[in-house]
């Protein structure tokens, strides 16, 4: 078995040729078993009572229910997939191999059950990978599938990020959000992705809420009014200096006027 230092130093560029997938698919296997059993140690360790949201406690499953299918996808692609694929695969694997450690973690500390399965539907894009034929049949299942759900946990991580009340799930949120970013370009510049089947993007057409008067008094109206005077007359001054100093610097450069009187002997 690889020690925690060789675990550590492996590369995250996976070997293009094929026949290789093999021996580096049973080191996967052994590297995920480790990250599990790191993150049952650390849920053991920092498990605590601290409140968790209703939210917060999706986010938690979103990246737990995504690694829980993401990781057998790229062992797929491993063994499925174009050298490309497979490239884009072994680090979406190995993203959320650290990640899965993260989710467990937090979830221990937060006390907030994540789950153990994927969900009904990630089994079904597991089995439509399986059935698809090694090269770019799978190329694309695997491309379009992956990119379409991470587009989708993209816009939930980004909303549960934005309104967390919780230090610890808001960094968690980040560090998520910028592996679901990196995974989307990579999947992307395997050229398979077919962008109109993709969902369109719901964008609110709401108006943004009017913020309450200012109410201001007479006197700090007056203070405005001042401030405002004072820096547009300091404005208008340097402008006018501005202007000043390049009509001078263009009258310098102007070549001396030669008179055309008589000479003198």
């Amino acid at each position: 078995m690889l020690s925690a230092s060789e675990l550590a130093g492996l590369e995250l560029t996976p070997p293009s040729p094929l026949r290789r997938s093999r021996p580096l698919v049973r080191v996967l296997f052994v590297l995920i078993a480790v990250l599990t059993l790191l993150a049952s140690a650390a849920a053991t360790s920092t498990a605590q009572t601290t409140a968790v949201s209703d939210t917060d406690a999706v986010l938690l499953t979103k990246v737990r229910q995504a690694g829980l299918w993401e990781m057998p996808s790229g062992m797929m692609a491993m063994q499925k997939g174009s050298p490309k694929v497979q490239a884009v695969g072994f680090a979406i694997m190995m993203d959320h191999g650290r990640l899965d450690v993260a989710t467990r973690a937090l979830s221990a500390k937060l006390n907030s059950p994540v789950p153990d399965q994927p969900s009904e539907e990630q089994r079904g894009w597991l089995a439509e990978e399986m059935a698809a034929a090694p090269g770019p049949a799978f190329d694309s299942v695997f491309a379009n599938r992956l990119r379409a759900a991470h587009g989708q946990v993209f816009a939930i991580l980004a909303q549960l990020r934005a309104g967390t009340r919780n230090d610890d799930v808001r960094a968690f949120a980040t560090v998520g959000n910028q592996a679901v970013m990196r995974h989307m370009t990579m999947l992307e510049s395997t050229g398979m992705v077919d962008y109109t089947a993709l969902p369109t993007p719901a964008v609110s057409t709401t108006a943004a809420p009017v913020g309450a008067p200012l109410g201001l008094d007479p006197s700090q109206i007056a203070v405005v009014a001042a401030l405002f005077l004072l820096v547009g007359g300091g404005l208008f001054y340097v402008l006018r200096q501005i202007k000043g100093n390049r009509g001078r610097a263009r009258a310098s450069r102007r070549p001396a006027t030669v008179r055309t009187g008589g000479t003198h002997g």
